[in-house]
């Protein structure tokens, strides 16, 4: 992070640095939802397991600001203190490269594993709140699959395809939504490939 260059100006997909730990990366992703204060997301529950008190977490949106992946747009005066109200200004996308060399097994871990509590915890919601199958052409498909080495490439690349136009398609409605006055509601859009333990029967 070189002293010349402003963190609003860096492309915070590629901020892997800021987003090592867990908590910063379960930070950003709510926060790239809604407006979140560190006591708000304290007080929800939303911090992975092993997430310390509100100093802690404080510590680690403050730290996301600095990084240019997030920014104050409230203060609200709370007996003799000030609580910061923040929004997104990244999302929390690494490069293959930037996954493969700049995190350890360990950290890689760490990241998938809070994210997909993210993401179950979504859709744990969704069906709860009776809207996961309120849309008849809703999409939930999983498939096993007997892979070489080409047909894992060819496969992370349809991966990465779908993830760019899905990326596409948000901006879209964003730019859509914000003259057309249509109604606008909450959807989430995921992927998984990985491969799977060799106990798995269509391995065999």
């Amino acid at each position: 992070m070189g002293s010349a260059t402003k963190p609003r100006d860096r492309n915070a997909a590629t901020a892997s640095a800021m987003l090592r730990h867990p908590l910063r990366v379960r930070i950003l992703e709510v926060a790239n939802e809604r407006d979140i204060s560190p006591v708000q997301f304290l007080r929800e529950g939303l911090a992975p397991p092993g997430a310390f008190g509100l100093s802690h977490i404080s510590h680690h949106f403050s730290e996301l600001e600095k990084g240019g992946c997030l920014e104050v747009v409230k203060l609200i005066p709370r007996r003799g203190s000030v609580e910061h109200v923040y929004r997104g200004l990244a999302r929390a996308l690494f490069s293959q490269d930037e996954w493969k060399n700049k995190f350890s097994e360990a950290d890689r871990r760490r990241v998938s594993k809070t994210v997909l509590q993210g993401l179950m915890a979504r859709a744990d919601s969704a069906i709860t709140a009776d809207t996961f199958d309120r849309r008849v052409d809703r999409h939930l498909t999983w498939i096993a699959m007997p892979l070489d080495e080409q047909g894992w490439t060819d496969l992370i690349e349809v991966q990465e395809e779908a993830l760019r136009r899905a990326e596409e398609i948000r901006v879209e409605a964003g730019e859509r939504l914000a003259t057309s006055g249509d109604e606008r509601f909450p959807a989430t859009f995921g992927a998984l490939a990985f491969e799977s333990p060799s106990s798995d029967p269509v391995a065999e």
